[in-house]
């Protein structure tokens, strides 16, 4: 077989799998492409609002459209993001408004086109360099095949890729970008043209507007490449070049500054003190007063680099998925004062043969005496650890954050798998073939692991009907050891709950997941739906009955209100204010029935009544001055003794007990 034919095939094995893997995830096992991560679709539409900001000429979006990751400057509201992904927005918003806040699944997707083309074209670029003078082997190609299938769906990014949102766009666009920038400063090493230099820097740009980690840290490592080509030790008749390199990335960079500057009047900080989250959160704020004004320094490497890599940064179950993320959130080292930590999972755990094969990498690559070839592979290496920086030292954790070291992974995975493979090409045929079962493994723990963690995020990010569903596949899959996980009680959840805790109230009047996260502990999976059935006699007079009340601190409630004059309509109060519902005819039997049903996805209670119809929605959830998010308790009211001596009548009747439930009390 011939060589580019072999080349062709491992490729295309490799992107397979790599991609079926990714697409399945972004696609949450189904169809929807206009799929959102969370039922509001908070954050999947950051790009689009930014996108209309920049057609009509500011960088500004409306103010309050962010919620809590808004930063307001001068009178403005403005998102961190970089407007890259927005850019990409443009063509189609200009034309419609039927898909703002539903093209983050097909961004992603497009995102991963670029990732599959760079990433292919930089491994196979790597082995060029490696060995310029081989062919490649059937050995070879089966290592490259296995190579890309785990770059392409066995890192972060395929976890990232189950929750369609701004958070993870934006890394789906910045990896690819990267390596992208990776890939061409090895062709200007090699060939400093000028379509290279034009590539190198187009991609580089794209990454400084996407994410300022790996945009800064491309453009510095590309004036590390300008400087060797303007020494003449590499091209001594082409040094020339070295200046269109240097004046690339200071463009690029630069680019960058301007609209971070635009924005937040420094060449890269974020002033985290001016973000909405900040005024709304005491925890924030204690961790910037404890760090000088920042969440950033060196004082949260020793925590960075546990929550990142350690060992047992994954956690294997008895119960389905099988495996997940830590129990816990990353906790602080070294007396550090954290600002959010999360439950992460660590690179060593779920990417431990990239991580093996890039540490490999290291003396192939700067042990004293390499070719050149190898020499240039340095510089694209210095680029990808350049990249981690800014997470090593930022004092947020979240498993997201791991995607920040996938180019250097990806990089030295290239480098470490050429160089093992040729070491085994030297060795018995049995041996080497038999070797390959290692990398296979690997591969297909971690393209796992990706996955199921992926899905069990996309289910309790979304809550509602996809964590009905996903605990009904623990359940099928599960039953008994799912039982241990089942605790009842009559109260609210307990204080001290366990993670993956399964929680039921009462008769089924509610059940609660614990998601072992410090931010928002207790998810609400399902709860019994309640009716208030009022009757009202011919005396009824103009008034207001309180029917349904709802736990939140600003007080909120449902009402049924009168005229006197045989009308009645529903309110609803919330933060917000009062929602009056449509007034409607009092007929015989003067009977109206108010429904109270939960949509756990939303955060929302649904107001219905009969007569009348849809009223409006009252919160489920809320976050407190703690900056924790718990589930709230809806009362609805019976007689209390004020709706009789205003002619109404009023009792509860419960709802259908919830399905899931029943099935798990009863072990059905």
């Amino acid at each position: 077989m011939s060589d580019s034919r072999r080349r062709r095939k491992a490729t295309a094995a490799g992107v397979v799998v790599g991609a079926a893997a990714y697409f399945v995830t972004l696609l949450d096992y189904g169809t929807r492409l206009t799929r959102t991560a969370s039922g509001l679709g908070f954050a999947s539409n950051f790009f689009d609002l930014q996108a209309r900001a920049l057609v009509a000429g500011h960088l500004w979006v409306p103010d309050r459209s962010l919620s809590i990751e808004g930063f307001i400057e001068r009178g403005h509201e403005y998102m961190y993001f970089g407007p890259f992904p927005a850019l990409l927005r443009i063509p189609v918003l200009m034309t419609t408004h039927r898909y703002d806040g539903r093209l983050t699944v097909l961004s992603m997707g497009l995102a991963f086109v670029l990732l599959a083309v760079m990433t292919t074209r930089l491994v196979w670029l790597v082995r060029d360099l490696m060995y310029p003078d081989t062919e490649v082997s059937r050995l070879e190609a089966t290592s490259m095949a296995i190579l890309i299938a785990l770059a392409l769906g066995g890192t972060t990014l395929t976890y990232n890729a189950s929750l369609p949102w701004a958070y993870h766009e934006v890394y789906a666009w910045a990896v690819p970008l990267v390596i992208g920038s990776m890939y061409w400063m090895l062709r200007v090493l090699r060939s400093p043209d000028l379509a290279a230099i034009g590539w190198l820097f187009l991609c580089a740009l794209g990454a400084v507007l996407t994410r300022t980690t790996g945009g800064w840290a491309v453009c510095l490592a590309s004036i590390v490449l300008a400087v060797w080509l303007l020494s003449g030790r590499l091209h001594r008749g082409r040094r020339h070049t070295g200046w269109v390199v240097l004046v690339a990335a200071l463009v690029a960079l630069g680019a960058g500054i301007a609209v971070n500057i635009a924005k937040f009047r420094h060449p890269y900080l974020f002033p985290l003190e001016d973000q909405v989250f900040t005024g709304i959160n005491a925890h924030r704020r204690e961790a910037l007063a404890a760090n000088g004004g920042t969440i950033t320094g060196p004082q949260f490497f020793p925590t960075a680099f546990m929550a990142y890599f350690r060992p047992d940064g994954i956690r294997f179950v008895d119960y389905f998925p099988w495996l997940t993320l830590p129990a816990h959130p990353a906790p602080p080292y070294a007396g550090a004062v954290i600002d959010q930590s999360y439950r992460t999972g660590s690179v060593t755990a779920f990417m431990p043969w990239l991580l093996a094969l890039t540490v490999l990498s290291v003396p192939v690559l700067f042990r004293p005496g390499v070719d050149v070839g190898r020499r240039m592979l340095r510089v694209p290496l210095l680029a990808g650890v350049l990249v981690t920086g800014g997470v090593m030292a930022y004092g947020y954790f979240a498993f997201r954050y791991t995607c920040e070291f996938v180019p250097a992974l990806v990089l030295g995975g290239a480098v470490g798998t050429c160089a093992l493979t040729h070491w085994l090409e030297r060795r018995p045929r049995w041996l080497a073939s038999g070797a390959l079962v290692v990398p296979a493994a690997f591969t297909a723990f971690s393209i796992t692991a990706s996955m199921v963690t992926g899905y069990s995020a996309a289910a309790t990010t979304y809550g509602g009907p996809s964590l009905v569903s996903y605990l009904s596949h623990q359940h099928r899959l599960s039953p008994d050891a799912q039982s241990r996980l089942i605790t009842t009680g009559d109260d609210g959840p307990p204080a001290d709950g366990f993670t993956d805790e399964i929680y039921i109230r009462g008769d089924c009047d509610a059940m609660y997941l614990d998601s072992g996260e410090d931010a928002q502990p207790w998810l609400l999976v399902e709860r019994r739906s309640a009716v208030v059935v009022a009757t009202l006699d011919r005396r009824a007079r103009a008034a207001r009955v309180q029917i349904v009340r709802i736990d939140t601190s600003y007080p909120s409630s449902v009402w049924l209100q009168t005229d006197g004059r045989g009308r009645a309509r529903v309110l609803l109060t919330t933060r917000i204010g009062t929602q009056p519902g449509q007034w409607f005819d009092l007929l015989e039997p003067r009977v109206v029935r108010i429904g109270v049903r939960d949509r756990p996805e939303l955060g929302y209670a649904e107001i219905s009544s009969t007569p009348g119809g849809p009223v409006g929605y009252v919160p489920t959830t809320e976050f407190g001055t703690d900056g924790v998010s718990r589930p709230i308790d809806l009362e609805a009211l019976s007689d209390t003794g004020r709706g009789a001596d205003k002619g109404i009548d009023l009792r509860v009747e419960e709802g259908l007990t919830p399905p899931l439930c029943e099935r798990l009390r009863n072990g059905g």
